[in-house]
């Protein structure tokens, strides 16, 4: 493959301007948002998904009864679900709006936990972790009713496209409340080939990346597994609204992909030494592109999606800790140090001719950790990682993601039209 092709297309909804303001036509609202960008950019783009399952008691637009939806106990529909599937291939994709979800009790809908990600809330503490607007690819088609049904062995999670106030991935179980409390929301996609890029909302550092062919070279020769997701922008603080200062790119807790066992990496892994842990993913820079700013060249390159070692994750047969390369005209990444962080690019920065846009950076204010990825860090340090030493500068990066130059400014609002519900 080569640079540019992912084509955008983005949507905006006002509560305020439905003509029946309830809270089912705002989730349903939010979800037709969703639908129609990824088609529509699948459409300027030429990529190959289709919506899978057409036989949901909603039709939108002309594409048919595509939209389903599960009832809570009082029989009120919150959440809606469409389902897609690439070309004639086993691949599948799954978008899901859930605006009322709670624990296993039933109380007002059983989410199943199968389809659940696994979080570290605190040193000790596992959470299971699902979303209001949640996504996951699968090599095997979904169930009707999704995270709510039978989950496929083979997919990922039902997990967040992003995490902020208002629209968030929240801590499960909960209790049955409004999940969409925001009164205007910003959906848009960037597709290529089976490669998915999501955006929440304009100036902003929220990204998701996935993809069914996400890797240009797996490290483990016997893994024939190539889902991944990456979320860009991802905050570990769910009450909080996601800024550049505070934004971890390198989170462990934000990736998935399938091992070389054909399971989960964000489900959890017992260690019978340590107890119960979980694997992880973190999103490591080269340091072939460590840079200060003022040359007359920039470089760009892959990252590598590893386990680093955390937890003692392992996610090959053969031992790998690594999963592989994400395809760089996907995924690029450079990095600065201490000095010049307040130089990494705003959101929405083309480079390349506008075949890459600038997705998420990270520009300081970030607390001292040991390890690539760890808790807060946001950062990898030069040299060793074991410790810490004041003359080792750190590393600040930047995340590049796929885009084309034809696409409208990310940033301007008229790049995002109003929709009306269907």
């Amino acid at each position: 493959m080569a640079f540019g092709g992912y084509k955008f297309k983005g949507y905006k909804v006002v509560r305020a301007n439905l003509s029946t303001n309830t809270y089912a036509n705002w989730c349903l609202l939010v979800h037709q948002a969703r639908i129609k960008a990824f088609m529509e950019s699948c459409a300027l783009s030429g990529a190959q998904w289709h919506f899978s399952k057409t036989n949901g008691p909603l039709a939108f637009e002309s594409y048919g009864n595509v939209i389903y939806r599960v009832a809570n106990a009082n029989g009120d529909y919150h959440d809606y679900l469409s389902f897609f599937q690439y070309g004639d291939e086993e691949l599948y994709y799954m978008i899901g709006t859930l605006g009322e979800y709670t624990n296993a009790s039933g109380d007002p809908n059983t989410i199943s936990t199968d389809s659940l990600f696994f979080v570290q809330r605190t040193s000790n503490a596992y959470q299971l972790k699902t979303c209001s607007c949640c996504s996951a690819l699968s090599l095997s088609q979904f169930d009707d009713s999704g995270p709510f049904g039978t989950w496929p062995a083979l997919a990922l999670n039902a997990s967040s496209q992003k995490s902020s106030n208002g629209v968030t991935s929240s801590k499960f179980p909960v209790t049955s409340e409004d999940a969409f409390t925001e009164s205007s929301l910003y959906f848009g996609c960037a597709t290529k080939g089976k490669d998915i890029i999501t955006f929440f909302g304009k100036n902003q550092n929220r990204c998701c990346v996935e993809s069914g062919d996400a890797f240009s070279a797996l490290c483990d020769p016997d893994d024939d597994y190539t889902l991944a997701k990456i979320i860009l922008g991802y905050s570990t603080d769910e009450s909080s609204v996601i800024q550049k200062d505070y934004t971890y790119l390198l989170d462990r807790r934000a990736n998935e992909s399938i091992s070389a066992y054909g399971s989960r990496t964000a489900q959890v892994l017992v260690v019978p030494s340590s107890g119960t842990k979980y694997n992880c993913l973190a999103l490591i820079p080269s340091g072939g592109a460590f840079i200060r700013f003022g040359g007359a060249k920039i470089p760009y390159e892959s990252a590598l999606l590893s386990t680093i070692g955390y937890n003692d994750s392992s996610i090959s047969t053969n031992g790998f800790l690594a999963k592989g390369f994400i395809k760089n005209e996907l995924i690029c990444i450079n990095s600065t140090v201490d000095a010049d962080k307040a130089n990494n690019p705003d959101y929405g920065m083309l480079i390349m001719g506008g075949n890459m846009m600038a997705a998420c950076s990270v520009a300081g204010n970030l607390s001292n950790s040991s390890t690539v990825g760890g808790g807060n860090a946001g950062y990898a340090r030069n040299g060793t990682i074991a410790s810490y030493n004041s003359q080792q500068d750190k590393q600040y990066p930047c995340a590049y993601v796929g885009w084309d130059p034809s696409n409208p400014n990310i940033n301007d609002e008229s790049s995002w039209p109003e929709l009306a519900l269907q």
